[in-house]
């Protein structure tokens, strides 16, 4: 699943992720979590183009997280209320940018009833005053 980490703020995220913002940027450290978010990461001792992690994050990336962390565990938090947002956020933009109900039901494997039901939240939420949809969105079964 593709995020457009540009639309949630920093501060959804534990604190030890935004560690990782800090050493890695947004992108990288979405992209750790999304992939080992529940579970440690070993960092290795060097970066090296080879490492699965340069093929994640990006050779670059994987130089700074070793500068800082290398050979360390990292507990890698799961952050699933932040993705849960970052992906109701990604659908309600492809529905305004002309998607229709059942195209999003049938790409991201919910019922149009469900999307449509995400996109009421994330409307009523944005004429509240809230930037984003909500992140405890446990009373949607389709989540």
């Amino acid at each position: 699943m593709m995020y457009h980490p540009d639309v949630i703020p920093e501060a959804y995220l534990p604190a030890s992720v935004r560690e990782l913002v800090d050493v890695i940027g947004l992108p990288a450290a979405l992209a750790i979590v999304e992939a080992r978010g529940g579970v440690r990461l070993t960092v290795p001792s060097r970066a090296s183009a080879e490492h699965w992690l340069a093929d994640l994050i990006g050779l670059e990336a994987l130089e700074k997280l070793v500068a800082v962390y290398a050979r360390e565990e990292i507990e890698v938090p799961r952050c699933a209320a932040a993705l849960r947002a970052l992906r109701a956020r990604e659908i309600v933009a492809e529905f305004e940018r002309g998607a229709s109900n059942a195209e999003l039901a049938r790409k991201y494997h919910y019922t149009e009833r469900g999307i449509r039901k995400l996109r009421r939240r994330v409307e009523a939420e944005t004429r509240r005053g809230l930037c984003q949809p909500s992140l405890f969105a446990d009373e949607d079964p389709n989540w």
